[in-house]
């Protein structure tokens, strides 16, 4: 997908998530604990893709108000025998923009490798993303997210992120999310446990 297109999903995404209708009566939270299948592919430039999946643990904690800290770890399998795994932590800071909708800012520090066997790759470096996360009723949240990484080894590439979970009680969330960049695409299938407070 060309990033003219990726833009402008982004940009009809926000606004979906802006001008929705402010009917829910619940916040955002960003105390959980998160598990997610995942499924990528990644473009091989001519030499053929690689397929592979695996899973994400991943979770959020808010510390004071508007700020919280956020980890994941993926580890996932492609073909040819090739491992994946990347440590991710960071801090976020959000701020609210509409009824139920939050901007949403993120830095982190990434830590990653590739084990193909013959040869171990090790890299670490920066993420940076920005976007929106919204309640469009008190059982549906959406999101979109332009996600950036900056690796000392590997390069830079930057990701689109659109998701939607269901609220199926004030502490348990499922859902899916879509990833994807130049270079990988990559949807996930999951849940989210939300802790502290309750939906109100």
């Amino acid at each position: 997908m060309n990033k003219r297109l990726g833009h402008s999903v982004v940009a009809a995404a926000a606004a979906m998530l802006l001008l929705a209708g402010t009917a829910a009566a619940a916040e955002l939270r960003y105390d959980y604990a998160e598990l997610r299948y995942v499924d990528a592919e990644i473009d091989g430039n001519g030499g053929g893709d690689l397929n592979g999946d695996g899973f994400e643990f991943g979770g959020s904690l808010e510390i004071a108000d508007n700020i919280h800290l956020f980890g994941s770890y993926q580890a996932l399998d492609f073909d040819g025998n090739v491992d994946t795994s990347a440590l991710e932590l960071g801090a976020g800071y959000m701020v609210p923009v509409a009824p139920s909708a939050d901007l949403v800012a993120r830095i982190s520090y990434i830590d990653g490798e590739v084990d193909a066997g013959f040869a171990n790759v090790d890299d670490s470096g920066i993420g940076l993303s920005a976007g929106f996360r919204k309640l469009f009723t008190s059982q549906f949240e959406g999101r979109a997210f332009i996600n950036h990484v900056d690796l000392d080894e590997s390069g830079n590439s930057t990701s689109v992120e659109l998701a939607g979970d269901y609220y199926f009680n004030p502490q348990f969330a499922a859902g899916l999310s879509l990833e994807f960049g130049d270079d990988e695409t990559a949807i996930g299938i999951g849940g989210r446990y939300f802790f502290g407070r309750s939906v109100r």
